[in-house]
């Protein structure tokens, strides 16, 4: 049984028919929005923190997947839903993390980086974290995913969590500047706002299941184990995901898009200016 957005979707707790009956109104939902909605509408995030044209959906659905804009607008609105949790962006492990938080890192559980290897391939950090007040203990986990479960990619995913140290050449001159690591970011956070904490922090555990069937799904699997452990669920990991559940998940994220969000319509002068703007840049 497919439990990705289950709440947002109200399939939550509905016996296998009634869940039928319920996935054939989402697609109902989801045609007729196709059917009238222009290409120029966008679609926002209910937190404001991402939008994606509709133009981009349907796009990629006319080839049979969801791009990696949708799989990302989807991982926004896990993290709208879920209290005490934070997403970070696909690009700060490239680009370097964020200036600390003001917020208490006591009160967060989860902080989750999805990966988006050479924007063709998914993987997923999440960092559990339990506090102890009579301790003043706060204890990391961390669980790393990449659906094809393959080693080639452990290395990339283990080098964003550790960071990259410093390297020394000749005569001790630097030759690599290194890299903060997102345990060096967890840290930061630590001392900054609960330096009376000690924190420690367990060996990465990787998670084996589900495995993804083709070359298609990485970033359907990631949102739905991303969904999993935000939500303290551990059924994705139990069991197999079969093609109609993946058929139902990409369902469901879909939907989510075009209904669990603000939609947004850019006027023909706006959209006309962009036309214009593209055309400039593409003259050039």
């Amino acid at each position: 049984m497919v439990e990705l957005f289950d709440v947002a979707t109200k399939t939550a707790g509905l016996a296998p028919d009634a869940i039928r009956i319920r996935h054939q109104e989402l697609a109902n939902d989801v045609i007729s929005k196709f059917a009238s909605s222009p290409l120029r509408t966008t679609f926002l995030t209910l937190s404001n923190t991402l939008w994606l044209g509709f133009d981009n959906i349907t796009g990629a659905l006319c080839r049979g997947w969801l791009n990696d804009s949708a799989v990302d607008f989807c991982l926004k609105a896990i993290v709208g839903s879920i209290k005490q949790s934070l997403m970070l962006s696909t690009l700060l492990g490239v680009v370097g993390w964020p200036t600390t938080p003001k917020t208490q890192i006591l009160d967060t559980k989860f902080i989750a980086h999805p990966m988006n290897f050479s924007a063709n391939h998914w993987g997923l950090i999440t960092a559990r974290l339990y506090c102890d007040v009579a301790t003043k203990m706060l204890q990391v986990k961390v669980f790393m995913y990449e659906p094809l479960i393959d080693e080639e990619y452990r290395e990339q995913m283990i080098a964003v969590w550790e960071g990259i140290m410093k390297h020394k050449g000749k005569d001790n001159v630097e030759e690599s500047e290194g890299k903060e690591g997102l345990i060096d970011f967890v840290k930061r956070w630590n001392c900054a706002s609960a330096s009376g904490y000690q924190i420690t922090i367990s060996p990465v555990e990787w998670n084996k299941t589900p495995q993804q069937p083709d070359a298609a799904s990485c970033g359907v699997f990631v949102v739905a184990q991303a969904y999993s452990y935000l939500t303290e669920s551990m059924r994705l990991q139990e069991h197999g995901v079969s093609k109609r559940d993946l058929s139902v998940m990409r369902l469901r994220m879909v939907w989510m898009v075009v209904y669990h969000s603000k939609e947004r319509s850019i006027s023909v002068y706006d959209a006309d200016r962009l036309i214009e703007f593209a055309s400039y840049y593409r003259s050039k």
